[in-house]
């Protein structure tokens, strides 16, 4: 068990301590936690003490009102500590697609680079078009086979991505903004077939 597996039962007495204890500074603020629950500092003990214990809901209320501080400080250092992670490897990666680009740039006749954004390129194009088209329907319907050329396609289109990140750059915004519609299309329940209109 994780610190964010209590964070839900947590939250519904400290709805503070509960969206902390869920994060970054989960094992800091399980500490407190712990102490205030009188339990080992990790989260099953927590989890058993939420269970037996009658009093754990006023227990944990006291310590939100309590250590309101305390908590806001965790939380702060929490947030700073992710952004600087977040900042270290964006730069890491800038400095990779850099060091790519100018080895690229000293090979007067290469030709691979080129070819390989192409090929995904126009992959990429013809993906697009069979599914639109209407082609791809026999396929896409059949739950075995849509998994495989799911996977394909998004193999396909994350070196796409990767390529032209090469080519034009990229952002952290837009890093994270990729981050999310991957997290959304493997999550599931997120996009089922009932879903779609006329699919019933």
């Amino acid at each position: 068990m994780e610190w964010k597996d209590i964070a839900g039962i947590v939250g519904k007495a400290a709805p503070i301590v509960g969206g902390l204890i869920g994060g970054p500074a989960g094992a800091a603020v399980g500490g407190l936690v712990a102490s205030a629950l009188g339990t080992e500092a990790t989260p099953d003990a927590i989890s058993r003490a939420l269970e037996t214990d009658p009093q754990a809901a006023v227990k944990l209320k006291e310590l939100e009102v309590n250590s309101k501080t305390q908590l806001q400080t965790l939380a702060v250092t929490a947030e700073n500590n992710r952004l600087q992670a977040a900042a270290v490897q964006y730069a890491a990666e800038a400095a990779d697609r850099d060091s790519a680009r100018r080895l690229a740039a000293q090979q007067a006749k290469d030709w691979v680079r080129p070819s390989v954004t192409v090929l995904l390129l126009m992959g990429a194009g013809v993906i697009v078009w069979f599914v639109f088209s209407g082609m791809a329907d026999g396929l896409l319907k059949d739950a075995t086979a849509s998994l495989t050329i799911g996977t394909i396609i998004g193999y396909w289109f994350n070196e796409l991505k990767q390529v032209l990140a090469f080519w034009f750059g990229t952002t952290g915004e837009s890093q994270h903004a990729n981050e999310e519609v991957r997290r959304f299309a493997v999550t599931p329940g997120s996009v089922t077939i009932d879903s779609v209109p006329g699919n019933k």
